[in-house]
């Protein structure tokens, strides 16, 4: 039988991964808007993570309860200090999301051709999302130690996958600049577009380094 406190972190855990379920589920939906440049797609991706915040709160006052009525020490403790790093994490995720969207349908309504950019854009959509994938698998608590400094791996790559896509995208829309005549603004708004894929590879793997450390223990970072 388990102890009340195990059943508390299962409770907990699970919360965890519907809410970055919800995550993973918007950047899936906005991938494919994208592609298809589908209002209803981005607008499902919005309304895919418009509950983040108050779960991530649930979550938060959940592990708050649980260090009051059980006190754990040392792994227990550990845990519950990164789920309330990682909901916050999980939040800018989400508000990213909505910025995306914000971004993309901007650019769908100026009627802005990213057909020259979709060599560079299509890359860096599907290493974010793969990046949040495997955060995704990361989070389950039956992920051995092994598996989890694997899964760092791979979210380890597709950040640094984002970072270099993301100067390829600066690059390209700089060529554009001198040779077609666009509204500068829409250029902007497609690098606000590229930032935000970055920036959610970059919560990917704060959110790795919080699991990594909650698994193996080590120094707590500040991101």
């Amino acid at each position: 039988m388990l102890s009340n406190f195990q059943e508390k972190l299962n409770q907990v855990n699970g919360m965890m991964k519907e809410l970055a379920g919800m995550i993973l589920k918007g950047e899936e939906l906005c991938f494919e808007g994208f592609k298809s440049k589908s209002m209803e797609m981005l607008d499902a991706a919005r309304e895919s993570v418009k509950v983040c915040r108050p779960m991530a709160n649930e979550i938060d006052n959940e592990v708050i309860k649980t260090l009051a009525l059980y006190g754990p020490e040392a792994t227990q403790l550990r845990e519950m200090v990164g789920y309330l790093k990682i909901t916050n994490e999980l939040v800018n995720s989400a508000s990213n999301i909505r910025s995306y969207v914000k971004h993309n349908k901007a650019l769908i309504v100026s009627g802005f051709d990213i057909g020259e950019l979709e060599s560079s854009f299509v890359p860096l959509h599907r290493s974010a999302l793969n990046a949040i994938r495997h955060m995704v698998e990361m989070i389950d608590l039956s992920v051995s130690e092994e598996e989890t400094r694997k899964l760092y791996r791979h979210i380890k790559v597709e950040e640094s996958k984002c970072d270099d896509l993301y100067s390829v995208v600066q690059k390209d829309i700089s060529e554009m600049l001198c040779r077609i005549d666009v509204d500068p603004l829409d250029f902007i708004t497609v690098l606000k577009l590229a930032k935000k894929l970055e920036q959610i590879s970059d919560h990917a793997i704060n959110v790795a380094k919080l699991l990594l450390y909650i698994k193996t223990g080590g120094e707590l970072e500040s991101y």
